[in-house]
């Protein structure tokens, strides 16, 4: 038996898992960008949830600013109906 077929069966099966490496980047870096957009979308969420409770804050403080002023307008109205009488 000469070793020209073994070499080269040895030679073939190098050439085959020589791949293995480029799938295992391959791999490796999807599963990077996954979680790289994922944690982009967790930021960016993070985000909108602040400035909504931002918003919510600025909307409950309009809110009391307008109710005092309608108590101090009806306060005013209910003075002058007492003069009146």
């Amino acid at each position: 038996m000469s070793k020209e077929p073994k070499e080269q069966r040895e030679s073939g099966a190098e050439d085959e898992t020589g791949n293995d490496g480029e799938i295992e980047r391959s791999v490796l870096a999807a599963v990077d960008n996954v979680a790289r957009q994922a944690a982009e979308a967790q930021r960016e969420l993070a985000a909108e949830v602040k400035e909504s409770a931002e918003n919510d804050q600025e909307d409950a403080e309009n809110e009391e600013h307008a109710a005092k002023f309608a108590e101090g307008v009806h306060e005013r109205d209910s003075r002058r109906n007492e003069v009146k009488k």
